[in-house]
């Protein structure tokens, strides 16, 4: 009878045990806003992993579709704690992230997807207006990720002046429409959704986008040319890790270290698997008979000196559109870490997302105080 009482004893026991190992264990919701497959979803799915083997699995991250809140309802819904987190896209938020928008107006001086990624997560992770703007609207930063370079993918060759010379070109913003004129095309508006159609009809002759959109919109079926170098520029804006601050408040100090170590990774993987879309379109459309081409370095210097001139065009915006009085000295200081992390992570090898995610650790993750910092 002893035996058998301490037996049902330990059973006891080891039920509680188990029981209290279970409450503890807690979901992280992240909502990703957009189909899978996409880079956001491999960064989040390479975060989930790493936070989890951090926390010996107390923090378990859940994946919530885009039928939940799309790309412009997450950031309210990361606001109102619908959400615990949620993949952002910062460009389409300037009345609420004025500080966050300068940076990312500086758009094509992007040509090394991993560095623009580390510039502005620098950027904004040691802006105290940047830090205090998202906290304003109940939301922690934690980095951001980027796409791939942008191209020029048309229906002929667009490598020189002459080429380009009157083209109608899809631009995805401001910065890409204003190097379109400032190289003589013109930059047509236009919805993702519609690039397909208007190329193939003639309404356009080209877009400005990244490779990768060669397979996730179709243009391969449409495209006969593809400029690699040109015109560069970069949406370095992505926000895959950022979190409500209330949730923010409910982690433990140890958490909180563990979950940014672990948003370097999902920063990095996000990036990565942009830049390997970038290399693997890239090979598809060679494959497909898709002509790819550099361009010349005449014209390479012209929209290099276009990218330089704009500078006092963004300037300009900060100032009158936005109220950034410091628009210069933030802009100088933006350049100046994208030259550094140009020399962090140069693009004459081959990056994996965690040899990636190191670099971003040390630079810049190490240094954030999680017993303080979003609090």
């Amino acid at each position: 009878m002893k035996l058998k009482a301490m037996f049902h004893r330990t059973c006891a026991v080891a039920a509680m045990a188990v029981m209290a190992a279970t409450a503890q264990a807690r979901d992280v919701k992240i909502v990703v806003g957009v189909p899978p497959g996409s880079g956001a979803h491999y960064g989040v799915d390479a975060f989930a992993a790493d936070l989890s083997e951090r926390t010996g699995g107390e923090l378990k991250v859940r994946v919530l579709p885009a039928s939940l809140l799309d790309l412009v309802q997450t950031f309210g819904g990361m606001k109102d704690g619908v959400v615990d987190g949620g993949y952002l896209v910062l460009n389409y938020f300037p009345s609420e992230l004025p500080e966050a928008t300068l940076p990312i107006e500086l758009a094509m001086l992007g040509k090394n997807s991993f560095a623009m990624a580390g510039a502005m997560s620098e950027y904004i992770l040691t802006c105290e207006p940047c830090i205090q703007e998202r906290l304003n609207n109940n939301q922690v930063p934690l980095g951001n990720a980027s796409t791939g370079a942008y191209a020029i993918i048309g229906t002929s060759p667009m490598t020189a002046a002459d080429e380009l010379a009157g083209k109608k070109i899809r631009a995805a913003g401001g910065s890409w429409t204003r190097w379109a004129a400032a190289v003589g095309a013109v930059g047509v508006s236009l919805p993702g959704n519609e690039i397909f159609e208007a190329m193939s009809q003639g309404t356009i002759d080209g877009a400005f986008n990244a490779p990768s959109e060669l397979t996730s919109i179709r243009l391969i079926d449409v495209a006969t040319d593809v400029t690699v170098n040109i015109p560069g520029g970069t949406v370095h804006g992505l926000d895959v890790m950022s979190v409500n601050r209330d949730f923010w408040k409910s982690l433990s100090d140890e958490e909180r270290r563990a979950y940014l170590d672990a948003a370097a990774l999902g920063n990095a993987a996000t990036t990565w698997k942009f830049a390997s879309d970038v290399a693997e379109n890239l090979k598809l459309a060679k494959e497909k008979g898709i002509n790819i081409h550099e361009a010349s370095a005449d014209m390479v210097a012209l929209s290099d000196a276009a990218i330089e001139a704009d500078l006092a065009n963004i300037a300009k915006i900060a100032k009158e559109t936005h109220g950034i009085e410091d628009a210069d000295a933030k802009i100088a200081r933006f350049v100046e870490l994208v030259k550094k992390w140009e020399g962090l992570v140069p693009l004459d090898r081959d990056w994996t997302p965690g040899e990636v995610a190191d670099i971003y650790r040390a630079e810049i993750f190490s240094k954030i105080d999680a017993a303080s910092y979003g609090l």
